[in-house]
């Protein structure tokens, strides 16, 4: 009888064992019969370094009409993490492994929140990287914002994503309205690079947050450099066919043409352009589906000549180390949604270093006080990385390329230019 007394006792002492191990660290476990919150705080969110791995979740449309290039970031993420792991992992949290919890947003606003939904509450992860498309990551952001988890924004453009005030939200790349002023400074420079005074400007762009937030800001320096916006035409993108639109821009007889596109649409607006014979006239594009490989692969000479904004260059100072590497292990040049994506994984690392912890609102404070100076993990063409009070990262550099010889070449601004511009005039 005492022997059963014992093995009861101890069956006891070990199950009680447990349930103190499984609570968050130094908190007790919740009652069982607690309701949880609509929103739980940070720290009962957050999840801990047990088993020596940190649960980072990233979201990136990885099915869909845009799963290549939600390909091209998680490539980018994917070879950062590795990196860092074999250089010993995070040394604060006793080498603590990173470890990638994907979700998929398919391309979908409401997608994208189950998403965050799932990795926060469900995953326990301690902070969120993605999510590509504006309209995914401006809902997806708001989620993340309730749930109290870091959200990074390694691409993702619609200025309100850092306007609205909130505090889990940082954003590494630049946001829309900067590619709208770089695309009219460049046009405004296109007399002494090129001969080309430009002076009437039409706007082509798809009609989600991603266009219409950049063309609010065309609109905006256009006026403010003096130039005539004579024709504004915007699509879905994903229509079958777009001749009918470039046509209306043709008929606005513009000096040049700002477009903000995905990959699909792009090449439907140069197969376009080509039959309409419009090679005269320069298309400079927001870093949409221009900067895609596949957009050179598929239209092939029908692709010269265009210009499109980039985020990254392999042509940069420094560059070329990481997108050979990029290219050993993936077999393409590396993008700037995938360099972005490689940085967000730093940008986390480096927090969860200085957080020590993997505490949500702690991993938060360590964010806002980045401050990663260029060099082997800060792989931007910029001085420094930091955070804004609103999460923005000022520091985000664009270049103008152009599809010269099949290649993405810089040509603007001038001490990252590799080659002239080239116009068909």
């Amino acid at each position: 009888m005492k022997q059963v007394w014992r093995i009861g006792w101890s069956i006891w002492l070990v199950a009680a064992l447990v349930l103190t191990a499984c609570a968050a660290p130094g908190q007790p476990a919740a009652p069982a019969a607690q309701a949880p919150a609509e929103a739980p705080s940070a720290q009962e969110a957050a999840p801990s370094a047990g088993g020596n791995v940190v649960r980072v979740g990233a979201i990136y449309p990885l099915t869909g009409d845009l799963a290549k290039l939600g390909e091209e970031n998680k490539h980018g993420l994917e070879m950062a993490i590795e990196e860092i792991n074999a250089a010993g992992g995070i040394k604060a949290l006793g080498g603590a492994t990173i470890e990638l919890v994907w979700g998929d947003s398919q391309g979908k606003p409401e997608v994208g929140i189950g998403e965050v939904t799932r990795l926060a509450e469900q995953e326990k992860v301690v902070a969120i990287i993605g999510a590509y498309q504006s309209g995914v990551t401006v809902p997806a952001t708001q989620e993340a914002e309730r749930l109290k988890t870091p959200f990074v924004v390694s691409m993702a453009v619609s200025d309100k994503i850092t306007e609205r005030g909130f505090q889990y939200t940082f954003r590494i790349c630049p946001k829309a309205s900067w590619y709208a002023k770089d695309q009219v400074s460049f046009l405004k420079d296109l007399k002494e690079l090129a001969g080309l005074e430009v002076k009437r400007v039409a706007l082509l762009h798809e009609d989600t947050d991603f266009g219409e937030s950049t063309a609010a800001g065309q609109k905006q320096f256009l006026a403010e450099a003096g130039m005539e916006m004579v024709a504004e035409v915007k699509y879905s993108a994903s229509a079958a066919d777009l001749t009918t639109e470039v046509a209306k821009i043709k008929a606005s007889n513009p000096d040049a043409v700002l477009t903000v596109t995905y990959l699909n649409d792009s090449i439907l607006i140069a197969q376009a352009r080509e039959a309409l014979g419009m090679q005269n006239i320069p298309f400079i594009d927001a870093a949409g589906g221009t900067v895609d490989p596949e957009f050179i692969k598929q239209l092939g000479s029908a692709a010269e000549g265009w210009f499109t904004e980039i985020e990254y260059t392999k042509y940069a100072t420094g560059a070329e180390e990481l997108n050979n590497r990029f290219h050993e292990k993936y077999g393409s040049d590396i993008t700037g949604n995938g360099a972005y994506a490689y940085q967000a994984g730093y940008v986390i690392a480096d927090a969860l270093e200085r957080a020590a912890s993997t505490d949500r609102d702690a991993v938060r404070a360590a964010l806002a006080a980045t401050d990663m100076p260029s060099g082997p993990t800060m792989i931007l063409p910029t001085d420094r990385l930091t955070f804004g009070p609103d999460g923005q990262n000022p520091s985000a550099p664009l270049f103008i390329v152009q599809v010269q010889d099949g290649e993405l070449i810089p040509v603007w601004p001038a001490a990252y230019a590799a080659a002239p511009v080239r116009l068909n005039q």
